[in-house]
């Protein structure tokens, strides 16, 4: 071998060797830490006692009932609003089909203000049961239930005496069906 061949080979070694030993002894200081994080939905549950407000017999025109029900929040969430959805079936004990009984039942929901009561809400079951979305009554009435919280509401209905003959009715039933339906109050930054 040349003379710059072995010079240059052995140039080479050196300069690996050199590498090895720098490399083995560098050193830099670490350390590593964890977070962890837990995210969890909340829940709305909303209860409503008791589960049959009316059950009335024998109304005859300019008859009223009140009744009262509990709507409590059983979830984790506030509740912002409780919207009513209404639907009801007709018995037609004589088969006339004359007029749609609902149309001649009022109901109003009470709120006690200052030790009176207020009537915060009042349609006829056939104008409830028209009503969808935000239309429908929301029985809050921009009031929040808070989560366990427990909410007084009183229902009146009324079978509407309008002064004329209601005779087609005699006999005549409802069964009405109302949905609760809760919503949550607006996300906000936590």
């Amino acid at each position: 071998m040349n003379l710059k061949k072995q010079f240059a080979l052995t140039l080479a070694s050196v300069g690996l060797g050199a590498a090895l030993i720098g490399g083995g002894t560098f050193a830099y200081f670490s350390d590593q830490e964890k977070v962890e994080n837990t995210f969890a939905a909340g829940t709305l549950d909303l209860a409503v006692n008791p589960e049959v407000v009316f059950d009335l017999k024998n109304m005859k025109p300019g008859d009223k009932a009140k009744r009262s029900y509990k709507l409590t929040n059983n979830g984790t969430l506030a509740i912002q609003n409780v919207f009513l959805t209404s639907d009801y079936t007709i018995t037609d004990a004589k088969g006339n089909n004359a007029e749609d009984l609902g149309k001649h039942l009022r109901v109003n929901f009470i709120y006690n203000v200052d030790n009176k009561d207020v009537i915060v809400y009042s349609d006829t079951l056939s104008e409830m049961k028209a009503k969808q979305g935000v239309a429908r009554p929301d029985l809050l009435a921009g009031h929040t239930l808070n989560a366990k919280d427990i909410n007084d509401i009183r229902v009146e209905i009324e079978f509407v005496e309008n002064n004329k003959d209601q005779n087609q009715f005699q006999g005549d039933g409802v069964k009405l069906k109302w949905t609760f339906d809760a919503t949550q109050t607006k996300g906000k930054e936590l």
